[in-house]
């Protein structure tokens, strides 16, 4: 009896809340901190390798899975 009324309670408590996505990631304009990461090839890029004369645009895909 105690089990089914704790995995009763379990389903019935509320998800945790999930974060606000306006306030994840920079903003627009912020200037980011330097950074490297690995592209498709697994070869190690950084904010400064991938400027180009012009400056770099960015964009952030979140997610499709919300």
């Amino acid at each position: 009896m105690l089990l089914a009324s704790l995995l009763i309670a379990a389903f019935q408590a509320a998800p945790p809340a999930r974060p606000d996505p306006m306030t994840l990631g920079p903003g627009v304009g912020q200037v980011l901190p330097a950074f490297e990461t690995k592209d498709s090839g697994g070869v190690v890029r950084t904010l400064d390798s991938l400027k180009g004369p012009k400056g770099i645009v960015l964009v952030f895909f979140r997610s499709a899975d919300w």
